[in-house]
């Protein structure tokens, strides 16, 4: 079966861009293994994406072409415990594309961050009639409150 997000992760240029250590050309193998990781290796893969692309609710360039690659792998079938850790890592970006901030450019960098995220809202919507249901409202929540809330009080 085709693996959509190593297909989304090939056809990006990371050179291109920045993580909080500098350049972002080891986002890809962290990415690719976290998406194949036991349960027992999957949290050390998780900080080595968290704590480069998105440090305590700061983005750095990376985290827009991270975000296209995390909403492609929730496309394929995946362990429990990498749809979370995949959901989780969405989550910290988009919150963080929220923040306040003066910055021109950085405020480019989160408008792009949330148009991605609404390029994949249908894929969050699917996610809540599987088992990781709450991960999935909690990316809902931030990005499309008001039709998410329809949604939940018309399942009632």
């Amino acid at each position: 079966m085709m693996d959509f997000a190593l297909i989304e992760c090939s056809r990006i240029d990371w050179s291109k861009y920045e993580e909080a250590q500098g350049r972002a050309d080891s986002i890809p193998l962290a990415l690719e293994a976290l998406l194949s990781s036991s349960i027992e290796e999957a949290e050390k893969y998780y900080w080595e994406i968290e704590n480069h692309v998105v440090v305590q609710g700061r983005l750095f360039s990376a985290a827009e072409p991270t975000l296209q690659v995390l909403i492609a792998s929730l496309l394929n079938a995946r362990p429990k415990h990498v749809k979370i850790d995949t959901l989780e890592l969405i989550f910290q970006i988009v919150a963080a594309s929220s923040a306040e901030v003066s910055n021109e450019e950085y405020k480019e960098m989160q408008r792009r961050v949330r148009l991605r995220v609404l390029e994949g809202l249908w894929i969050f919507y699917r996610e809540l009639n599987g088992e990781h249901a709450e991960a999935a409202c909690e990316v809902l929540d931030l990005i499309d409150p008001s039709r998410l809330k329809f949604f939940l009080d018309a399942g009632k």
